[in-house]
């Protein structure tokens, strides 16, 4: 069947070369990587392709798979999308149970509409979006979100409310894993899922005149949990996509199964019907996507990543196949079987921590994944370009300059006792320490910045410090337990920058310990309660403590502090910090509070505690913030998968 492309103009326009500073906050020079993906939708009978991420909605064009526009980078946290039938409007949903809708041939907002948590049903509310559906006629938009059983309608055009449906006797939803939505072809019928109990076994699809709102069947032969749906185009039929491989057809005039449920060996099954009517299905799981043609039971596309992670797997009613996968596009259409390969920067992890190389010119970052670019290096003149990844052993990955220029690597994984620091500079083989405990739970590692001392906390409130060269512990600290608790994990350690002390945080207690490294125990001292995170200055010997709503400076010499920053300067979540190399600043980022569109990063003088400036970036949580070896640059790690290069000059005096 042959199909023609859409004549509807569209406002992609912008020249990729300026792709680095498409929506830069103000303040920032630079993005590296451009958010991690969230879902793909493909402009029906277009050449072009929408992708959500945690910084907006980026548009492609698909032949070339090159970025043609960033939209709704107001506020980011970007969950579904869904295009109208037509190709005219796009609708978006967000963390915060905001969506819009768009016009897109002209690029505008026409309206705006918000879930509520207090309007869902059940105990374990959120308004998060989690599903987006038009009706074909275009008269309604439908939005699920997760923990509840609650659909929201919308007549998209006013943002007016149509309905809520949802079933009054099982409103316990606790997963959360994405609830479908689709409507019929008529626009009459809309079918969502539900919980088949309050223990949440399984999953019932529940199907819902539009009009009347009357619950017109439900279907229980669920054989886990589902993970799409989909009506035929002649609506005499329903498909459901399991999360165990499954797929089951039903009869929407009979509600009863065409036949025996079709099992695949695939984690998850995305059902979708092609334009000439056959039923298709995407079996994805963490590293390969299949696409079934189910009339003929045969494998249609195979794509399988090599030691990375899908990110999303999509394939359209035009036939096309596309997988985003760690660092790669791949596309398939019908015009061209043979898959076209491009590299992307929407990368599958996020930056857990930062650091600068010793030229100034690069910036490393590591990240909690065990995936193959678990540690990257970006080049900071060129932003455009995929940074040079390492695969280091582990799951969570630490990065860190030592006084001597050396850039190493701290890792170590959940359900293994040993840690592996490796020098990234020189490309040496991982060393490993392995706790002496062998069923213990390792929960913080930490460098010295000399380079000389490794420390260990663990999941019994104990931290390990080992001479690097030896490979000898020559400390061992153990927290006092309180209220009768059996354990209090260690949460961060932080070394001095003269291996005089560590300063450790457990998190049931949030209690900081400045342990002394001499080994006179009689020094160790108590920091304080409620501390999260801190940052001990290069020059002198000052800790800031940040807690949940002000920063504390102290002396590592007196115990007392010396100044507080507190909520009344704006001060709320300060979890990233980091001291400039002169030590007369200190940069805080925060995590999100929900009264926010952006998280803010701050920048302190710390002898009059005075806020030199504030950048409104991120919409999500800081990780880690760094300063380059001349304090000009501070890049800011995310948990929307992106770091932010911020330039300092016109704040920080030489």
């Amino acid at each position: 069947m042959e199909t023609t492309k859409s004549q509807t103009t569209t406002p992609f326009h912008f020249d990729e070369s300026e792709v680095c500073n498409w929506a830069l906050p103000d303040g920032a020079i630079a993005r590296f990587g451009r958010g991690s993906i969230h879902n793909l939708v493909l402009l029906p009978n277009s050449d072009y392709l929408a992708v959500t991420t945690s910084i907006g909605v980026w548009w492609y064009e698909l032949t070339t798979m090159s970025p043609v526009a960033l939209w709704e980078t107001e506020r980011g946290m970007l969950g579904p999308i869904v295009i109208s039938h037509d190709g005219q409007w796009t609708a978006t949903g967000n963390g915060d149970g905001i969506i819009k809708v768009w016009d897109i041939p002209n690029g505008v907002c026409i309206t705006q509409m918000r879930r509520e948590s207090e309007q869902i049903s059940g105990p374990l509310r959120t308004s998060s979006i989690k599903q987006l559906a038009f009706s074909p006629d275009r008269q309604y938009l439908a939005a699920t979100g997760m923990r509840d059983d609650t659909v929201f309608i919308w007549k998209p055009e006013i943002g007016a409310a149509h309905a809520q449906f949802y079933n009054k006797e099982r409103e316990h939803r606790r997963r959360v894993l994405e609830r479908p939505v689709v409507f019929s072809p008529d626009s009459r019928l809309l079918a969502c899922t539900g919980a088949f109990d309050n223990f949440d076994t399984q999953d019932i699809i529940l199907v819902w005149d539009v009009v009347s709102g009357e619950c017109i069947a439900s279907l229980t032969e669920q054989i886990n949990f589902v993970n799409s749906l989909c009506f035929s185009s002649c609506g005499q039929y329903l498909v459901s996509g399991g999360y165990n491989g499954t797929v089951q057809v039903w009869n929407t005039k009979t509600w009863e199964q065409n036949n025996t449920p079709l099992q695949f060996d695939e984690a998850r099954m995305q059902v979708c019907y092609s334009m000439e009517g056959v039923l298709h299905a995407v079996g994805i799981s963490k590293e390969s996507a299949v696409v079934w043609d189910l009339e003929h039971n045969e494998k249609r596309y195979t794509y399988r990543e090599k030691g990375g992670y899908i990110q999303y797997a999509l394939f359209s009613e035009q036939s096309h196949f596309i997988v985003a996968g760690t660092s790669t596009w791949t596309v398939w259409t019908p015009e061209n079987t043979e898959p076209r390969k491009y590299s992307h920067l929407h990368l599958s992890s996020f930056p857990n921590s930062v650091a600068f190389l010793q030229d100034g010119k690069t910036i490393a970052s590591g990240t909690r994944s065990s995936t193959a670019d678990n540690v990257r290096f970006w080049d900071i003149e060129k932003p455009l370009q995929l940074p040079k990844c390492f695969q280091q052993i582990g799951d969570e990955h630490v990065v860190s300059l030592s006084n001597f220029g050396q850039m190493l690597v701290t890792s170590y994984e959940y359900d293994r006792n040993s840690v592996w620091v490796q020098n990234i500079s020189e490309n040496t083989l991982p060393t490993e320490f392995t706790h002496p405990e062998k069923k213990t739970i390792i929960t913080a590692v930490s460098l010295s910045p000399t380079g000389n001392l490794l420390a260990c906390g663990d999941s019994e409130g104990r931290s390990y410090v080992w001479d690097m060269t030896s490979g000898v512990i020559r400390n061992v600290f153990t927290h006092t337990l309180e209220n009768g608790k059996d354990d209090d994990k260690v949460m961060s350690l932080t070394f001095s920058y003269d291996d005089k002390f560590l300063v450790s945080i457990n998190a049931n207690s949030s209690v900081a310990t400045m342990w002394n490294l001499n080994g006179e125990k009689k020094n160790n001292r108590i920091l304080g309660k409620g501390i999260h995170r801190i940052a001990v200055s290069p020059i002198g010997d000052l800790i800031a403590c940040g807690k949940i709503n002000e920063i504390q400076f102290c002396s590592a010499l007196t115990y007392q502090p010396s100044k507080i920053i507190d909520s009344s300067q704006g001060v709320s979540y300060p979890f990233a910090l980091s001291f400039s190399p002169c030590g007369r600043y200190l940069a805080s980022g925060e995590w999100w509070q929900e009264w926010r569109m952006k998280v803010p990063i701050r920048l302190w003088e710390v002898s009059s505690g005075k806020n030199v400036t504030t950048f409104w970036g991120h919409p999500t949580d800081i990780q880690d913030l760094a300063f380059s070896p001349d304090g000009k640059l501070l890049a800011s790690g995310s948990y929307d998968g992106t770091i932010l290069l911020w330039d300092m000059k016109p704040y920080i005096n030489p």
